[in-house]
């Protein structure tokens, strides 16, 4: 099992057993996104390349994935100490901090430990995104030919963050700029209401809580009560609305694409200033918008036509 797909490894519990101070944990965290983001477009995790920012600990956990991964069974205590060449103490917080962050499982009866199912979310979850990128592009193209005059962007949901993966630009001026990779708010974009609207409640309080309401125009919504019935709306038209949420002047329409087991994975979009094309305009492209990702859906094999 490959383990080079994780990246948001232990900072909780590497904080409790090691007791590192934060700035560093976040640093090699937000690196090790970035550095994803990045090559994304080239289907490979690629490494940090330095040694700068280096935390030994982080690295050894990193080690004890890989080394269990090439194990035909179990692993245990004095495995690890013998592989990393560590003392008993060391190799047990280790791996009690891959268990309490849930990479790693024990079993009670016999002490031994090994690689937990969560493994397999993240790996999906990095195969998918690529994937998605690739079969995705052609139909943006398409799309995009036909509203020349607007952005078509693509953009994920991960780890609470809406991740931009794709845009093609308009060819008219002014502009609005979003390199892949930037996050964006979830709470006032098309693309994060459709990409949040399905999120059960409970992880929609959570994700309310931690990123926040943050007003950025006029119109930008920021009473939770107000939101959720916003994406109430989504879910039931099953195409997503921001005009001039985000940015002043600027207007988007999205939808969402579905993967194999029928939950969305990804949102398209159509974007533009008023100057390039009018509200009608926007709202003109949604049945095109609509039929580009329900053929992408398709290919990314989903077959079952969904309530949205």
């Amino acid at each position: 099992m490959p383990m080079q797909f994780l990246t948001d490894a232990l900072e909780v519990n590497l904080h409790y057993w090691f007791d590192f101070p934060s700035a560093p944990c976040n640093t090699i965290t937000t690196l090790y996104k970035s550095t994803i983001l990045s090559n994304a477009n080239r289907g490979t995790i690629m490494p940090i390349d330095t040694d700068k920012y280096n935390i030994k600990t982080v690295a050894r956990c990193f080690q004890i994935l890989d080394y269990a991964s090439e194990q035909s069974g179990p692993i245990s205590i004095q495995d690890v100490c013998t592989a990393l060449d560590t003392n008993s103490n060391m190799a047990f917080r280790l791996l009690a901090s891959l268990q309490n962050s849930g990479y790693m499982s024990k079993d009670p009866y016999t002490g031994l430990y090994a690689i937990s199912l969560k493994t397999l979310k993240l790996s999906r979850s990095a195969l998918q995104s690529q994937e998605i990128r690739k079969v995705t592009m052609p139909y943006l193209e398409l799309l995009w030919n036909q509203f020349p005059k607007a952005n078509v962007n693509m953009a994920v949901f991960y780890n609470g963050d809406v991740l931009m993966l794709d845009r093609i630009d308009t060819q008219s001026t002014p502009r609005t700029y979003f390199t892949p990779g930037r996050q964006l708010p979830f709470h006032c974009t098309a693309l994060g209401k459709v990409l949040t609207c399905e999120l059960p409640e409970a992880e929609l309080d959570k994700l309310f809580h931690d990123k926040g309401l943050n007003r950025y125009t006029e119109k930008t919504i920021t009473d939770a009560k107000a939101l959720k019935e916003e994406l109430a709306k989504v879910r039931k038209e099953g195409v997503a609305r921001d005009r001039n949420e985000f940015i002043e002047g600027d207007n988007c329409s999205a939808v969402p694409v579905r993967g194999r087991d029928g939950r969305i994975i990804a949102g398209i979009s159509v974007s533009a200033l008023t100057s390039n094309m009018a509200v009608e305009e926007i709202e003109a492209a949604i049945p095109r918008l609509k039929d580009t990702a329900s053929k992408i859906s398709y290919v990314m094999g989903y077959t079952t036509q969904p309530g949205m």
